[in-house]
């Protein structure tokens, strides 16, 4: 199992696909913002929108584009009428078997054909905190072509409405944050934070570590270890990659993955304390309340098994 792979699992990342949306203009639909631990995504099948955000540029998607918002922000989709003068009919929603499909195009050519759904995440994960507000990607690039299979077996999924057709979509759209995600690092000419690390073949070496060992009493020199370098030359890489310090992403990843043991197992608080590196209940019960507002025992309750 790779680092990213490993992040994606402690972020308990799920997908749903809520909406085929067949639309015509000129029509502004209004996102308020997601609840916590929500992203949103759209991909365009055909035609074009305008996605606007406050203090934002407008962003022109075509036919091809996926456009993923990681913590769900507010945004408005701006769709341009076909034909002059025409008026879009009153908007008509109906569930197909598979998805729920709106339209108002009252038997027109609509001027955007989406698919519209949700990426579900564990509070405070950390792959979501270090990926930017907006990812942007199109499976009509070359670097990304083996997305398009994927989008069209959803659509289809989605429109024929057949036997298994809702768990279909569902899995299919969990997949879909992967890819995306997968087109989207392949795009990047420099990374920073914690992706960039991971993009880097020695330091993503120490992250792994991190991650399959967390009980391990980690210094400075164990992690520059991992990543065969001297300890000098790993702080100064690690500082070139975030902002962070090597100490600072290991309590992170150590308070992720007790919050994924908190909500998935019965283990008791000391355990999971213990399990990610803390020989004291108390100071991991600090630091686990300082990053998620909440103990450790409420934490549990609200999420997880009781």
């Amino acid at each position: 199992m790779d680092a990213l792979d490993k992040l994606i699992q402690l972020a308990s990342l799920s997908g749903a696909l809520d909406l085929r949306c067949l639309l015509s203009g000129p029509l502004e639909l209004d996102h308020a913002p997601a609840p916590a631990g929500e992203a949103v995504y759209h991909v365009v099948l055909d035609g074009a929108c305008t996605v606007l955000r406050k203090g934002h540029a407008p962003l022109e998607l075509r036919a091809g584009d996926i456009f993923f918002l990681p913590r769900g922000d507010a945004h408005v989709l701006s769709i341009q009428a076909r034909e002059t003068g025409a008026a879009p009919a009153a908007m008509e929603a109906r569930h197909n078997g598979a998805v729920t499909v709106e339209s108002n195009c009252g038997g027109r050519q609509p001027g955007v054909d989406l698919l519209c759904g949700r990426f579900l995440y564990a509070p405070r994960a950390l792959l979501i905190d270090v990926l930017p507000d907006v990812v942007h990607v199109s499976f009509a690039d070359a670097s990304a072509v083996y997305l398009a299979p994927l989008v069209q077996t959803m659509r289809r999924e989605a429109e024929d409405a057949r036997l298994g057709a809702p768990s279909i979509v569902t899995a299919l759209s969990t997949a879909l944050f992967t890819m995306v995600l997968r087109a989207w690092l392949d795009g990047q000419p420099s990374l920073a934070g914690v992706l960039g690390l991971l993009a880097n073949r020695r330091l993503g070496a120490s992250i792994i570590a991190m991650l399959e060992r967390p009980a391990e009493p980690w210094t400075l020199e164990m992690l520059a270890k991992e990543a065969a370098m001297s300890r000098a030359t790993f702080m100064r890489a690690f500082s070139a990659h975030s902002d962070s310090s090597p100490l600072a992403l290991l309590s992170h990843v150590r308070m992720q993955l007790a919050s994924t043991m908190l909500t998935h197992t019965k283990k008791s608080i000391a355990d999971v304390a213990a399990d990610v590196g803390y020989q004291s209940e108390a100071a991991f019960s600090k630091r686990f309340k300082e990053l998620y507002g909440v103990a450790p025992g409420r934490f549990r309750a609200v999420n997880g098994l009781g």
